[in-house]
């Protein structure tokens, strides 16, 4: 937005990054954790560097992710009925907390790994070969996405293998979009 603090923390290109306050305060609390492990039969995996709010979402998919701050809110909805899945999604559009449901978990990351449970020793023989254009399949059935193989959709590509590795940078790129004008 214009007028954001956040995003008018410029990163100097020959200046070492200078955390903000609030990176600070994190990096003193999580500095010594390394990665924590999320274990569990989940229905829904989301990651939001932004809100994501529309007029049908109004606070959006995470209300307070932010597009420039490095992170991003890995949202992970754990195994529950189809009524109550419904229900966290219909708190979306309206103004109640999607996120209080004892089912649903938040964690504000700047990276994260998801790897697939495999359940069959077939499953186990899977190794994706790393090539230029990414993962190269070696189990042909693995291939076939059968429903027991998630896959992903980011930002409308749909991704079929389920492994994957996400980094947040911060700033990286300077972002252009219609309606967000810099105040002058």
């Amino acid at each position: 937005k214009s007028g954001c603090r956040i995003c008018q923390h410029k990163l100097e290109s020959k200046e070492k990054h200078k955390e903000m306050p609030e990176e600070k305060e994190k990096a003193g609390k999580d500095s010594n954790k390394g990665w924590n492990v999320v274990r569990g039969e989940f229905i829904s995996v989301n990651s939001a560097c932004m809100s994501c709010s529309c007029p049908r979402c109004p606070k959006g998919l995470s209300p307070s992710a932010h597009l420039a701050d490095g992170t991003t809110d890995l949202i992970l909805i754990k195994k529950c009925s189809r009524m109550n899945f419904f229900r966290h999604l219909f708190r979306h559009t309206n103004k109640q907390d999607q996120f209080d449901h004892s089912f649903v978990e938040v964690h504000r990351v700047k990276k994260f790994h998801f790897q697939p449970k495999v359940d069959s020793p077939e499953d186990q023989s899977y190794h994706p070969e790393r090539t230029a254009c990414g993962p190269k399949f070696s189990n042909p059935k693995i291939s076939n996405y059968s429903t027991a193989v998630s896959s992903w959709t980011c930002d409308g590509e749909i991704l079929h293998h389920a492994a994957i590795q996400v980094s947040v940078q911060h700033q990286l790129i300077r972002l252009f979009a219609r309606g967000i004008e810099e105040q002058q």
